[in-house]
């Protein structure tokens, strides 16, 4: 199933909001608009409009027409807004008058329980079954993947990795099994929330990286959505072809920049830009100048801060730089990151399972690698 998309379209002025809903709303209840990614039909989205008072509005829809613009990294969505009832209507239009809306009734909290059900409980109660039972989830847990640590999926959001890292916790503590006194149990219970911590982390700052959350202060919340400004909303015939056409003819077409590919030219793994960068790494990295690669890839992230597979190179290129210098722990770690970043990455995978099962390695290795 397609990942729920938030779209923000923000309205600077009440003319510009009494524009959306009679002129680019059409019949039906259609939306027409151009977004920066490629989406699915029948994909649900979530449009939060932004008032001049600062109110946002959020207005659920489906995608019902999708085509990319030939040229262009954006595409024509045509979205069914079935959330923008007659209710948020009349609300935007008493908000327009200046007339204060009827605050609704809150809803009664939850019954907080009587007991907190600590996820300990379910452990081995015998101290030998115990101790085999955190030794090999500690096992388990340094041969998986970061996202697999937390029994999450690769693209879950803020919301599922903090659930799935609480109740790591909440079962792998060392508290809540320092009532058995056995050191050994207490030291594995320390290992796992240390290894459980360190996922955390890291996948936290992938969905930075990936612009899927924002960092407010220690704490990570998913993103307002892609902003759409209020010129890419059609109006009247949304996104016929023969009016993308007229669109197309007057648009002027930027110089191109000769130190970087352009992202129609060099599109890379995921449509998201950027092969000649990593061809150029590669070649890089194969004659064994890793430092050099970090700089180019560095580079390129900068014109392409959404591509996985540069970011994951990245990482490459910096464990094959901690390989150098006999740092095997941070080597693994970065090639770690890269697979988390991007799966894709063969020479992330083939390099960590050399490690893995060689601990050092040569140059000659290095090069067998990006070959």
């Amino acid at each position: 199933m397609a990942p729920s998309r938030t779209l923000h379209v923000r309205c600077t002025t009440w003319e510009q909001v009494e524009t959306f809903h009679t002129r680019k709303l059409r019949r039906g209840k259609l939306l027409s608009m151009k977004v920066p990614f490629a989406a699915t039909l029948g994909s649900s989205v979530t449009l939060g409009l932004e008032l001049p008072n600062e109110v946002v509005i959020a207005i659920d829809g489906t995608v019902r027409k999708s085509s990319p613009i030939e040229g262009d990294t954006k595409t024509w969505i045509e979205v069914e807004l079935h959330g923008f009832t007659d209710e948020v209507v009349a609300r935007i239009r008493a908000m327009a008058a200046g007339v204060e809306p009827v605050p609704a009734e809150p809803d009664a909290p939850p019954e907080r329980p009587s007991k907190v059900a600590l996820a300990s409980e379910q452990l081995p109660v015998d101290e030998r079954q115990l101790f085999h039972h955190l030794t090999t989830e500690l096992r388990r847990m340094r041969q998986a993947a970061v996202h697999e640590v937390l029994g999450v999926e690769r693209d879950a959001d803020a919301d599922q990795i903090r659930l799935g890292w609480m109740t790591l916790v909440r079962k792998l503590h060392p508290d809540l099994v320092a009532r058995r006194k056995a050191p050994a149990i207490t030291h594995l219970a320390e290992e796992l929330t240390i290894l459980v911590n360190r996922a955390y982390d890291r996948l936290r700052a992938a969905l930075v990286a990936e612009g899927r959350a924002n960092v407010v202060g220690s704490v990570v919340r998913p993103p307002p959505g892609w902003l759409v400004g209020f010129d890419d909303l059609a109006s009247g015939a949304g996104s016929d072809p023969a009016r993308r056409r007229a669109q197309k003819a007057v648009v002027t077409i930027p110089p191109v920049n000769e130190a970087a590919p352009s992202a129609v030219g060099a599109q890379g793994s995921g449509g998201q830009g950027g092969e000649a960068f990593e061809t150029r790494a590669r070649t890089m990295l194969q004659e064994g100048d890793p430092d050099t690669a970090q700089e180019v890839l560095a580079a390129a992230l900068v014109v392409y801060p959404r591509s996985k597979p540069l970011r994951s190179l990245y990482y490459v290129a910096s464990a094959v730089s901690a390989l150098g210098k006999g740092e095997i722990m941070l080597a693994t770690s970065q090639l770690e990151a890269a697979l988390a970043h991007y799966e894709g990455c063969s020479e992330a995978a083939r390099l960590l399972e050399h490690v893995r099962q060689h601990g050092q390695t040569d140059r000659e290795a290095l090069r067998r690698v990006f070959q």
